[in-house]
């Protein structure tokens, strides 16, 4: 259904602090469709939508964590607010690898 308007981030840091990992469209709104990533050990990882917490954070023990858009909801599965960057943070420094595919809603 968003084949058309699809994009493809990857993650992959291995520093602890924040990083964007979609930058803030000019206009709209990050639709995130579909986002998996796995850390190589343990480590606190919290989502964001910019500089704002975007729910809870995720404890994750060489764990992979993944979300699909399934049900093919037009805002996705994690919406951003107009204008905000999609932000990974992480307590440690720690290799973090996956990717997310998203569209930028106008």
């Amino acid at each position: 259904m968003y084949e058309t308007n699809s994009l493809k981030a990857d993650i992959n840091f291995a520093t602890s602090g924040d990083h964007t990992i979609i930058a803030a469209p000019d206009n709209g709104y990050i639709a995130i469709d579909h986002i998996n990533f796995i850390p190589t050990s343990a480590a606190t990882i919290q989502l964001k939508d910019g500089s704002t917490a975007y729910g809870g954070a995720y404890y994750l023990n060489n764990q992979a964590y993944t979300i699909e858009n399934a049900y093919l909801n037009p805002k996705g599965v994690i919406t951003l607010s107009v204008g905000e960057a999609f932000v990974i943070n992480t307590d440690v420094a720690v290799q973090v690898s996956g990717f997310c595919r998203y569209r930028v809603v106008i």
